[in-house]
């Protein structure tokens, strides 16, 4: 059986007048905009946080050469 999880957030009424409005233009539960927009902010960040690990690691790589060439 899936697991409930709950996550309650204050938000200003403009911000929550805009959600509604665009989960009716969407024809979609509130609810389900919420998930649909957290979900894609986290995977455009995952691509970010990939690149700035593989630059970390190449710095490194970087290092060790300078070093052997020494």
């Amino acid at each position: 059986m899936k697991k409930r999880t709950q996550l309650n957030i204050d938000i200003n009424e403009d911000l929550l007048k805009a959600l509604k409005f665009m989960a009716l233009s969407k024809n979609i539960k509130l609810n389900a905009l919420v998930k649909e927009i957290l979900s894609e902010k986290i995977k455009s960040n995952i691509p970010q946080e990939t690149d700035r690990n593989i630059l970390e690691e190449l710095d490194e790589i970087k290092g060790r050469i300078s070093k052997l060439e020494k």
